[in-house]
């Protein structure tokens, strides 16, 4: 008869591993190894100790209904529908990427104080007090701008 290793003489009994194992070292249930010195278990010894063998599961050779084909005008529908969402997805990249990098036109109620003022005095960066070299040369940048 056939040989088995002890997993599928497990399964084909309906036992446990261990349960085979014990069975094994108590003398029950005699085995033979291969040349690697694995064990394996012939089914006429399987049916001798436990009886009848539980069938194996097989896969199911039954064919499995095939999905009906779309039609073609089906399919152009579908193709239709997924350049409209495309198109709408790129759109919304194109908006969401262009509110990320957004930099407001100035206009003439938001200038920045430098184009609003036509003196140097008036910058917000302009020194009131000349105390260092440093508010001069600041002084003469800011001069420079306006200029």
């Amino acid at each position: 008869m056939a040989k088995v290793n002890l997993s599928q003489a497990a399964k084909l009994t309906g036992k446990n591993r261990t349960t085979i194992w014990r069975h094994i070292h108590s003398g029950k249930l005699s085995i033979e190894r291969d040349r690697d010195g694995l064990p394996f278990v012939d089914t006429s010894e399987l049916i001798r100790v436990y009886g009848e063998l539980e069938p194996v599961a097989t896969s199911d050779t039954k064919k499995k209904p095939h999905q009906a084909t779309y039609s073609y005008e089906d399919l152009i529908a579908i193709v239709e529908l997924l350049r409209k969402e495309q198109a709408e997805m790129k759109a919304e990249i194109e908006n969401l990427t262009n509110r990320l990098t957004y930099i407001p036109e100035p206009n003439s109620k938001e200038q920045s104080p430098v184009t609003q003022s036509k003196k140097p005095e008036d910058d917000p960066d302009w020194p009131k007090e000349i105390n260092t070299m440093g508010d001069i040369i600041k002084r003469r940048e800011i001069q420079d701008k306006y200029e």
